[in-house]
């Protein structure tokens, strides 16, 4: 190669662009929230520069950047690795020393690459940077690109060399076979031998002994060729990535230090389209890698200025999926510090049945909600009166005029209303009552289609809210959840006080978890498995009648301080969520003479500790968690009355409306009535006394 005087020409660089697309923020927020978490170390992601003419070169980034295998066949193009270092905070993201940044990515980069024996592929040289902000409250995402090389090294050139007439065709052809084919290599930067080629640079260059690179080769024969899709073939100045490919030589050819390299330009989108040009390029003096300390590759702007871009998706996103994802956040969140193993999904899928749409209905609704249930059904057959939006937070006034809306409709809208995304069925049904009596024959097939819904309607859901106004409405409902195992949540309110409890099922019910809270018993605690938990009637020895009868309006109605309905409420929710993570959970309670100052605790799970009734005083602030083991002879959930239904399915609830078969009976109780007060047994009447105290 001549030695003739080298032109005053600085070799200039025109900076690579980057283009996002949408769902690239879209798969990314998702793995924030999911996967990254508070992780800021640095995700690996790829990008494409697309096999295209145009005024600069364009790195694009999408979804699938973020593959471990990327395959994306929609763009042509070279396949270039990157990381994206997001930062938790916005201070963070405006403080931190870019040109630092900038030179410990580049250090690590070249680090890493010399460890392997040789290049992978040339596309690796062009190594970038995304520094990012995610906001993902209001879905805004400030980013910033940078394509690193050393502002140390300067590169002289000369330009309009002709390409040699012997090669010139056969070059061409090589080059077009190479660079066009499908499957294309992922090679923007390749050589060529006038002998020998098209060859690799992996070919040439190895890392474990750089001083024997190009040692000896006959550089006459060799060109350095590089993809470039920006400008025409002879025109100044040359892509970014070029510099990147020239860092890479000067750092790993000593041989080459301070003398000029035959390097041809390709453009051309298509081997139809395809143009060459061919320069000189003086390459400055061999330097490791540890020696350069000043970097440069931060994108400008459209203006030129050197700041951090923004995109948001709200202009790409339908306000329905922002709800949805907004909703999910705060949930997502617990599991970023607080509760790394909170199964979401879990929750999410769980189908709750709410029987009553009510005040504790309304709340209840609201909080499951909250906790990102989607699939709720409402059951209830009244209406909404003028006095129920005041305290019935899913009614308005004008829900109220007009004789008023279906109560159980109206809820179902004013949740689709809130997330739209849920799935929301509102269902106007009377449920069937002891102690209210079906009148002629046409009311007995009513009732039975009834009980056809009711049970249709408890077999599909996992868990079932009894949330009604009076005691009778809620045993149909508990003796049909105990016949089909399902999981009962059930809430009662007083004056100034409320009770919510969880009924006893078996293992087999449809909550599915794998999370266990262990099964020792703590010292002073007794431990009831979550089979032998009692229902909502095993503390009581009369079955439910009409409690309406002969009662004032105040005895009719649930009087109740307004706030009880909200703490009842969130307590039954809390308590399904953490079954949920914990499946068919144990109940403990303190034994009576144990000592309630000893830091011995009672087993908890991942949102505290799972009880099977909370009973709550706001006149003392007082409230008692206990635990009531099934009781034989209940009416709602003994085997006698199971069985008893199984045999005679509706004709056993119809004949208990109307009084013709009694509960005590089919119970047992009557008998154990009967024997105590003839006295004929004192060691059972000892037991069951015995027995009450103890719950």
């Amino acid at each position: 190669m001549s030695e003739e005087a080298i032109p005053d020409r600085t070799l200039k660089f025109l900076p690579l662009r980057s283009f996002i697309h949408n769902d690239f923020w879209h798969k990314y927020a998702e793995i924030k929230i999911d996967i990254d978490r508070l992780d800021d170390s640095g995700r690996p992601i790829v990008g494409t520069v697309a096999l295209k003419s145009g005024a600069s070169i364009v790195l694009e980034v999408a979804c699938t950047s973020f593959n471990a295998t990327y395959q994306d066949d929609s763009l042509q193009g070279f396949r270039c690795k990157g990381i994206l270092l997001n930062h938790n905070t916005m201070d963070s993201f405006k403080m931190c020393d870019k040109n630092l940044l900038l030179r410990k990515q580049a250090l690590q980069f070249y680090h890493d690459l010399m460890l392997q024996d040789s290049i992978q592929c040339s596309a690796d040289l062009v190594h970038f940077l995304l520094l990012s902000f995610a906001d993902l409250k209001t879905y805004k995402f400030f980013h910033w690109f940078a394509f690193p090389v050393p502002t140390e090294l300067a590169y002289k050139y000369d330009a309009g060399q002709p390409i040699p007439p012997s090669i010139d065709e056969k070059l061409r052809v090589s080059i077009a076979q190479f660079l066009y084919q499908k499957p294309m290599p992922n090679d923007p930067f390749f050589m060529y031998h006038t002998v020998n080629g098209i060859k690799l640079l992996s070919e040439y260059i190895q890392h474990r002994n750089i001083d024997a690179n190009f040692r000896g080769e006959d550089m006459e024969n060799i060109y350095f060729c590089y993809y470039d899709p920006s400008g025409c073939a002879n025109a100044a100045p040359v892509g970014w990535h070029l510099r990147q490919m020239l860092t890479y030589i000067v750092l790993t050819s000593p041989a080459l230090a301070e003398r000029g390299i035959k390097c041809i330009r390709v453009t051309g989108s298509t081997a139809a389209e395809l143009q060459l040009s061919l320069m000189i390029i003086h390459l400055p003096k061999h330097v490791t890698v540890s020696n350069l300390t000043l970097w440069a590759g931060w994108e400008s702007d459209r203006n030129g200025k050197y700041l951090p871009r923004l995109s948001s998706l709200h202009d790409s996103m339908s306000p329905e999926s922002l709800a949805e994802n907004a909703i999910d956040l705060n949930l997502k969140l617990m599991k970023w510090r607080l509760v790394p193993t909170l199964n979401l999904e879990a929750i999410k899928r769980t189908k709750c049945l709410l029987l009553g749409a009510g005040t504790l209905g309304c709340n209840v609704a609201r909080s499951l909600m909250a906790w990102g249930v989607s699939n709720i059904t409402i059951v209830d057959c009244g209406k909404v009166s003028l006095s129920n939006p005041i305290r019935q937070s899913l009614y308005r006034f004008e829900d109220a005029i007009n004789g008023g809306k279906p109560k159980a409709t109206t809820a179902a809208e004013r949740l689709q209303e809130i997330n739209p995304a849920a799935r929301i069925v509102g269902v106007n049904l009377k449920i069937p009552m002891p102690g209210h009596p079906i009148g002629q024959r046409d009311e007995e097939q009513d009732t039975r289609d009834i009980l056809q819904k009711l049970v249709h309607l408890i077999t599909e859901h996992d868990v079932i809210y009894l949330l009604t106004d009076s005691r009778e409405s809620r045993w149909l409902p508990t003796m049909l959840g105990a016949f089909y195992n399902k999981q009962v949540i059930n809430a009662a309110l007083g004056f100034d006080s409320y009770l919510v409890m969880r009924h006893g099922t078996k293992n087999d019910n449809n909550i599915d978890t794998k999370v266990d809270i262990g099964s020792l018993c703590p010292d002073g605690f007794r431990k009831i498995d979550c089979c032998d938990l009692g229902c909502y009637f095993c503390n009581d020895i009369v079955a439910p009648g009409n409690s309406m009868k002969d009662r004032t309006l105040d005895q009719q109605c649930t009087v109740t301080r307004p706030a009880v309905s909200n703490m009842a409420s969130a307590l039954a929710v809390e308590l399904m969520v953490s079954l949920v993570q914990h499946g068919n959970a144990a109940a403990y309670y303190r034994i009576r003479k144990s000592d309630t100052l000893s830091q011995q605790q009672e087993p908890d799970g991942l949102l505290g500790i799972i009880p099977h009734s909370i009973r709550g005083n706001i006149a003392t602030l007082q409230t008692l968690v206990t635990a009531t083991e099934r009781y034989t002879n209940c009416v709602a959930c003994s085997p006698s009355v199971l069985e008893r239904y199984a045999c005679s399915q509706d004709d056993f609830i119809i004949n208990v409306i109307n009084g013709s078969e009694s509960l005590e009976s089919v119970a047992g109780l009557s008998q154990m009535m009967s024997s105590m007060y003839d006295g004929n047994d004192a060691k059972d009447t000892i037991d069951f006394e015995s027995d009450l105290s103890d719950d």
